[in-house]
């Protein structure tokens, strides 16, 4: 099935970052949908689209794997005019490299690629940085003027990884990214729960369903903290089960600790309404 409008762009956030900006952008375009990477790339396909946009967080120096096998299977327009936005809070990595490897696959041109420094907001490692208070203000100007060159179709050249970073990453992230899908082993549901389901309904994997009133975890994890940020009543929390630690799936989450006191962040403009909301069209 083809988009309805001329301008689509293709989003993936956990705790509303990527959402803000890919919304801020299609603001700026006008008749222009937004498309939740949890969809069926087979019927949202961009085949039609004169602009095609990608917005989506970085995990572990490259682009997460939730977007990046949505975008391996969407057709694209090769003559449409194709750029992307990451968030991040230090280091963009391999990201854009990646995307411009597999839309190259399909002949198509990553013509604008811009980097968007937001909140970290992996809650289970450590707390929210940089202080909302100063970073997100400052990412909204840097979007602002992200959006005005999307909406003149400019070009650039993107972001590639240092040499440090290609110096680290084989040594170090493969075994991050191999443990990410397990991560939830660790979660934890306290009686706090009221059993609302919002975390089934935000988590962009489908990866939690509700059973008994409580959350059950399918252990395809994407690492986003939706979930656990989301949360009305803070019932997520994060302990590792004793009969695991010996196991190597566990290598990342042993070293992942939630105290009850941690503050929880997600984008303060983003609800979590928005975040379930497959498809919308803004006009």
């Amino acid at each position: 099935m083809a988009v309805r409008a001329k301008r689509v762009i293709y989003w993936f956030s956990g705790t509303g970052n990527s959402y803000r900006a890919a919304e801020g952008i299609a603001q700026a375009l006008g008749d222009t949908e937004l498309i939740s990477m949890r969809c069926d790339p087979a019927e949202v396909s961009a085949e039609d689209a004169e602009v095609v946009g990608f917005v989506f967080p970085v995990y572990h120096w490259t682009l997460n794997e939730s977007a990046r096998e949505f975008i391996e299977k969407l057709k694209v327009n090769p003559r449409a005019y194709v750029f992307a936005v990451s968030t991040l809070a230090l280091i963009n990595g391999q990201t854009f490299e990646v995307l411009d490897s597999i839309l190259r696959g399909k002949c198509v041109r990553l013509q604008y690629a811009r980097r968007l420094f937001s909140v970290a907001n992996l809650c289970i490692v450590y707390p929210p940085f940089p202080s909302p208070r100063w970073r997100v203000p400052a990412s909204e100007r840097k979007l602002r003027r992200i959006a005005a060159a999307v909406r003149g179709q400019a070009t650039n050249r993107y972001a590639k990884a240092g040499w440090l970073t290609r110096a680290i990453y084989p040594r170090l992230m493969p075994r991050y990214r191999e443990a990410i899908p397990y991560t939830d082993y660790g979660f934890t549901v306290s009686g706090d729960c009221v059993g609302c389901g919002l975390c089934a309904t935000v988590c962009p994997r489908r990866n939690i369903r509700m059973e008994g009133g409580k959350p059950l975890f399918s252990h395809d994890c994407a690492g986003c903290m939706a979930c656990v940020c989301y949360c009305p009543r803070k019932a997520i929390g994060f302990h590792l089960p004793p009969e695991g630690l010996a196991s190597r799936k566990y290598l990342l989450i042993r070293l992942m600790k939630l105290p009850d006191r941690r503050l929880r962040y997600h984008h303060p403009a983003v609800k979590a309404a928005e975040l379930v909301c497959d498809r919308r069209l803004i006009e």
